[in-house]
């Protein structure tokens, strides 16, 4: 974990292109594969297989599946901070070798700086990346009024409910303004009032910035909520199922009341169902 809580946008890497075309790829992932090897066994440890994936540019994309099925595995490929043992995973036309300052990356754990306040917690990696400091100060402002923060900057993480540090986290990596965004249950530890409330405003940060975001959740409602299309991964070593197309006639409104969204929930637990069954067995044969 990075010090700043494993939201982090790193160096080199992939640029993206001076001009965006939404219907294009921006992410592919080819026939991907990860293993490790397990200490005191001669058997690797599989955790995902064979994994084919398109993503498009400007495009939320959510990620659901059971426990320990490797979607964090798959996301930390995406990310470059591991390479894949098949496969391989390319950004705007090139491979994917290691991390890059064009993918932000927000994890469950924000652990911001404790002795930093909001604004200089966005700034961090700005600093690294030698950027003026007014320049910094600017986009850390403009970062945190994004996230709703706007009268918060000066606040110490411990004055900060988890939701606001949370906020601050997304801040960061939005920062140094990445092409991709990837989450990882960033907001899996909230109480429900405040995950709501932020994903309608990670919504309105993906309408205003057009990001391509990739986002891992457990939670089926979220995963309907949020993505314009549900990839549905199999119990370990996990593949990609199946790929939903999430489409409501209007946003507008409470959607999760429309009767399409509990179709769309019913037809993706319908797919879990067995993989949740397998993956509790896994566990109970490892156990």
């Amino acid at each position: 974990m990075s010090p700043a809580g494993r939201s982090v946008a790193v160096t080199d890497a992939v640029t993206a292109p001076a001009t965006e075309d939404r219907t294009r790829t921006k992410i592919e992932i080819q026939g991907v594969g990860k293993t490790f090897e397990v200490r005191g066994s001669d058997q690797p440890f599989t955790a995902i297989e064979a994994i084919d994936l398109d993503v498009r540019e400007g495009e939320f994309l959510t990620l659901v599946g059971p426990s320990g099925c490797g979607k964090s595995t798959l996301l930390d490929l995406i990310a470059g901070l591991t390479a894949p043992t098949t496969g391989q995973v390319v950004i705007d036309g090139r491979a994917v070798t290691g991390p890059g300052l064009d993918r932000g990356i927000v994890f469950q754990q924000y652990a911001l700086f404790p002795w930093r306040t909001a604004l200089a917690n966005v700034e961090f990696g700005l600093e690294a990346k030698d950027v003026p400091r007014r320049e910094r100060r600017e986009r850390a402002r403009h970062y945190l009024d994004l996230v709703g923060l706007a009268g918060f900057a000066q606040r110490y993480p411990h004055e900060l409910s988890g939701g606001m540090r949370q906020r601050v986290a997304i801040a960061r990596s939005l920062a140094f303004d990445p092409d991709v965004l990837l989450m990882d249950e960033p907001f899996a530890a909230l109480d429900a009032q405040t995950r709501e409330s932020l994903q309608e405003e990670l919504l309105h940060i993906w309408e205003k910035t057009g990001k391509t975001i990739v986002f891992i959740t457990h939670g089926i409602d979220e995963a309907v909520y949020l993505g314009r299309r549900v990839a549905v991964m199999t119990s370990r070593p996990g593949r990609i199922k199946k790929i939903i197309d999430v489409a409501f006639g209007s946003r507008e409104g409470d959607l999760r009341a429309d009767p399409r969204f509990g179709e769309y929930r019913h037809e993706i637990w319908t797919l879990l169902r067995d993989e949740v069954a397998a993956a509790q067995e896994q566990e109970r044969t490892i156990g």
